[in-house]
């Protein structure tokens, strides 16, 4: 049996293009040799920083019971989509799901420390109390066997797969055999959809989600550059290095993790990508054609403008826990830019480079000479048709000609 399996799965496989097309798939072939499968589920830890594990469900179409609905207060996400023989969920959770009852008295947990499957047959229990919680849920669903088996990498148990049945008097030590062989077999293309999927989701956390994509589909090559158009955004904390003297190091990061907790989501929200976290700054771009600059630009002052009013309201709660309030200084700028990759053969590092982001911290390093939030150069106030305060003709460190600076008008209200 195990035999025709791999001929039809051999068949199979190179045409599967998801985590959720194998589930279906491999588990129709199992319901056409009559398993009766009605719950199927894996799981996995993950090396991502905000999903400590991930877990599919899959339950056949008229036995959406067999799904588990109980709440977990470290849920991220949950996700469930229809596919042709039942019914698939994703659920992502955060740091902690491991420590929780849900996993540490569950048959996940045993088959994973011990590397030892797992089989519990319902027709055989005799007992007044089931020797798992998940067992005693599935008992009155009509369950009549569960089985878990660990899944290995490196030697490791990293992730489970367990089945349940509601068959007469549940399956015999030779289907268990076999589908033991089955699961052994879809894991290893299982795991690599997660890993492919949490290697881009990892990439575009550290590097970006332009650059994280730029690099996963394969442009990693030194010295491969392109020549774009971008609205350039550097900001920074304004009297960082005063405010570190007072503060203690795990308060300092707090004050960190506070400011780019504010500003990333927005600079992102807004269709920006965030390329650098410099110390206390941030370096990001808004890539922009000739037919929409005018567009991407207000959507960077619209940004920076929201950006102003969330710090607002973040210190006046920093104020009631006596902490110090967090002002910063962001220079804008618009032109063109390099971007991709430079470094060495062993040392590489995507990023932009050119003259114009030179200029951009420049201007954000005038915001607390000149008394402004928000400082741009000539070519932005000209890209975007707002009113602009001239500041005049400045001389910038490194930059040969004085430049014209412009602020957001601090004397109307008009909207942007």
């Amino acid at each position: 049996m195990i035999a025709d399996f791999i001929d039809w799965y051999l068949n199979e496989s190179s045409e599967i293009k998801s985590s959720a097309e194998l589930f279906d798939k491999c588990i129709g072939y199992l319901q056409n040799l009559d398993f009766q499968i009605v719950r199927v589920n894996m799981g996995t830890r993950t090396l991502h920083p905000q999903v400590e594990s991930l877990s599919y469900t899959w339950v056949p179409k008229g036995k959406l019971e067999y799904f588990d609905d109980t709440t977990n207060p470290l849920l991220i996400s949950k996700t469930t989509i229809e596919s042709e023989n039942g019914y698939l969920r994703e659920v992502r959770f955060r740091l902690g799901s491991l420590q929780t009852s849900q996993f540490t008295v569950s048959p996940v947990q045993y088959v994973m420390s011990t590397k030892k499957t797992y089989y519990f047959s319902f027709a055989d229990h005799t007992e007044e109390k089931y020797p798992y919680p998940i067992l005693e849920d599935l008992a009155p669903l009509g369950a009549t066997g569960y089985f878990a088996v660990p899944i290995f990498q490196k030697g490791v148990s990293f992730a489970f797969l367990s089945l349940v049945t509601d068959k007469v008097s549940g399956w015999s030590k030779e289907e268990l055999h076999f589908l033991h062989q089955v699961l052994k077999t879809i894991s290893l293309q299982w795991m690599n959809f997660i890993q492919n999927e949490l290697t881009e989701s990892l990439l575009s956390i550290y590097l970006g989600k332009r650059t994280g994509s730029t690099v996963y589909s394969g442009k990693v090559y030194l010295g491969e550059l392109d020549n774009i158009k971008s609205v350039i955004w550097f900001s920074d904390i304004r009297n960082y290095s005063g405010m570190s003297e007072k503060l203690s190091p795990s308060e300092i990061i707090q004050l960190l993790n506070d400011y780019f907790g504010q500003a990333i989501p927005l600079i992102e929200s807004h269709g920006g990508e965030v390329l650098k976290l410099l110390g206390d700054g941030i370096l990001a771009v808004f890539p922009y054609t000739e037919s929409n600059k005018t567009f991407v630009g207000k959507k960077v002052l619209l940004a920076v403008r929201k950006l102003g009013e969330s710090l607002f309201l973040h210190n006046q709660t920093r104020e009631i826990e006596n902490k110090l309030p967090i002002h910063h200084g962001v220079g804008l700028h618009s032109g063109e830019i390099l971007y991709g990759n430079i470094g060495s053969l062993e040392r590489l590092d995507f990023t932009v480079i050119g003259e114009a982001v030179n200029l951009t911290s420049r201007i954000a390093g005038m915001c607390g000479e000149l008394g402004k939030a928000v400082l741009a150069s000539e070519e932005l106030a000209h890209q975007i048709p707002i009113r602009w305060e001239e500041l005049g003709e400045h001389k910038l460190k490194g930059i040969s000609s004085p430049q014209k600076i412009f602020a957001i008008s601090e004397r109307t209200k008009r909207k942007w």
